[in-house]
């Protein structure tokens, strides 16, 4: 016989669970599947509508250059290059219909595909709500990541001498150059690769997945930018704005050719083709990066012409110096101007220049400053950019 001991200890073991146990392990299942569910759904919509948008956005930059090549009067030459006036202005003219063009496909393919609201519209294209404080911020970061070319130029070179209202309107408004640099080419650039771009790769996974029911489809629309990968979109969208500067090659030829020569024969000359090869990779990485850091301001802002400001900026500055002494090209006239302001201050600072070069500390002070503007930039990245319009979370 069992003990009676051992036989209440089996009815225990196989008393069966309560209602409350059961319902308890239902909804812990319902739950994790319900999770599951989101993330198959979130990798489907990813995968299956990414094509799309990358598709789309390379259309918008087909669009955007296409004209500069097919048109007699935009193409370059070894007459008329990229730089001369009548290009420059059929250029703008071709860009601001490649825009429209642009613009309006976006527009459409948000409202009618994406089912969404006219003001989340504006809202995804960064033309809605503006916030001055969040642009101000923004270009704050900007201008400490160009912390030494800054100091350059203004310290070392003299030029805020200069900086004024007059200035601005010599270089911008009286020079189509300048124009083309600080206007068209931040706006229109802005426009197409981040606005635009930016906006499909956000709406990629939300619009192919209208067949779903409609309460997962409602929940992805309502938080749409928690479900976007934003460092993907970071890291992905600036590469076609990289890749869509790699066309002055062709132009670099094109320019280069000799009447006569043939586009082959020059292409294949080595003192043409290499330097421009250099040029165009170069480029491309320049761009790429300026591309991540644009990319991130607009999903961390949601402000466009927050990137466009550091794009004009960018062009502005150009690209900063990394090597060799500051002051190579100024020499004299930094000298002169120091010695009649005060010329004690000149011999401490700008001694032993026999060739006319500047001393060797602001050479040192120019390359502490850009580090440490680096720097700076790396660690007030997230509280400069933080905006209650934010598209997407890190």
């Amino acid at each position: 016989m069992v003990p009676t001991s051992k036989c209440i200890s089996i009815q225990r073991k196989r008393r069966k669970p309560s209602n409350m146990t059961i319902r308890h392990i239902m909804d812990i299942d319902k739950r994790r599947c319900q999770l599951e569910s989101q993330e198959l759904i979130s990798i489907f919509c990813d995968s299956a509508s990414n094509h799309s948008s990358r598709g789309l956005t390379v259309l918008f930059t087909i669009i955007y250059i296409a004209p500069f090549y097919l048109s007699p009067t935009l193409r370059s030459n070894s007459i008329a290059n990229r730089n001369t006036p009548s290009v420059i202005q059929a250029r703008i003219r071709a860009v601001v219909w490649s825009c429209v063009t642009s613009v309006v496909i976006t527009v459409c393919v948000l409202s009618f595909k994406g089912h969404v609201a006219p003001r989340e519209v504006l809202h995804l294209l960064g033309v809605y709500p503006v916030s001055i404080i969040d642009t101000a911020k923004s270009f704050l970061l900007v201008a400490i990541l160009f912390a030494g070319p800054l100091f350059e130029r203004a310290v070392v070179e003299g030029e805020w001498r200069s900086w004024g209202a007059v200035t601005v309107k010599e270089t911008v408004y009286d020079d189509l150059i300048g124009w083309r640099n600080l206007v068209v080419g931040p706006v229109s650039e802005e426009l197409v690769f981040r606005s635009l771009a930016i906006s499909l790769f956000i709406l990629a996974q939300v619009s192919t997945c209208s067949h779903l029911p409609n309460y997962i489809t409602g929940r992805l629309r309502a938080d749409y930018h928690y479900q976007t990968s934003a460092r993907r979109i970071t890291f992905t969208s600036p590469l076609i704005f990289g890749v869509a500067h790699v066309h002055h090659l062709h132009e670099t030829i094109n320019s280069t050719r000799r009447p006569g020569a043939s586009y082959l024969s020059t292409a294949l000359t080595p003192s043409v083709i290499l330097p421009g090869l250099i040029r165009s990779v170069f480029q491309f990485f320049y761009t790429s990066l300026f591309g991540f850091i644009a990319a991130f301001i607009y999903l961390r802002t949601s402000s466009l012409i927050a990137c466009i400001l550091a794009h004009s900026f960018c062009n502005w500055m150009g690209l900063p110096r990394f090597w060799g002494r500051v002051g190579q090209e100024v020499g004299e006239e930094i000298l002169d101007q120091s010695h009649s302001a005060d010329g004690n201050v000149a011999d401490a600072l700008q001694a032993g220049t026999d060739d006319q070069q500047l001393s060797i500390i602001w050479t040192i002070a120019y390359y502490i400053i850009l580090f440490s503007g680096a720097i700076a930039f790396w660690k007030l990245r997230w509280s400069l950019t933080h905006s209650d319009s934010a598209l997407t979370e890190f």
